[in-house]
């Protein structure tokens, strides 16, 4: 039925056909966009809030390796609509320990987006009291963390500065 040079022509095409569609697929799971109702409501109101502080509270401890991701989509939205929004990141949960020198070659991705968006301006804090319940000093912390007095105190002086609060789930 077919030589030899149709079929290896057919077997080609067929390879440079799977291989276009596992990358548009790859490409179709990076370009998914994350969404949350706050920051929807948010751009939709037209009207500039003064500040955004994400609040962070997860107690297994990789929870930065899908907050990171979906907070930088989320500020990328808000700045969007917002270009000069002041932002902040409140992580009091046991993720928080994530962002220490020690965990730091575990988490390089994370690290990697959480640096970056310290260069945009976004404060980055954790939470001090959950730090000395679990016996982890200010310093174990890598240097874009600020570590605050207590998450919850550090929230509400947020708050009282007019920001929004945005609670991340998964």
């Amino acid at each position: 039925m077919f030589d030899n040079v149709t079929m290896l022509i057919f077997n080609n095409f067929v390879k440079i056909l799977l291989l276009m569609l596992v990358l548009a697929s790859q490409s179709y799971a990076n370009a998914i966009k994350y969404s949350n109702s706050s920051v929807n409501a948010l751009i939709d109101a037209n009207i500039e809030p003064d500040g955004v502080v994400f609040e962070l509270v997860e107690y297994k401890t990789d929870a930065w390796d899908w907050a990171a991701p979906k907070i930088k989509q989320l500020i990328g939205q808000l700045r969007h609509k917002y270009p000069n929004l002041d932002i902040a990141i409140i992580s009091h949960g046991n993720e928080q320990f994530q962002l220490t020198r020690k965990n730091l070659a575990k988490n390089q991705n994370t690290v990697f987006l959480l640096n970056n968006l310290s260069k945009q301006g976004v404060g980055i804090h954790v939470c001090g009291v959950n730090s000395s319940w679990n016996g982890v000093s200010e310093d174990a912390y890598i240097d874009i963390v600020d570590v605050a007095v207590s998450g919850p105190a550090k929230l509400n002086d947020y708050i009282n500065l007019g920001y929004v609060p945005i609670i991340l789930n998964r």
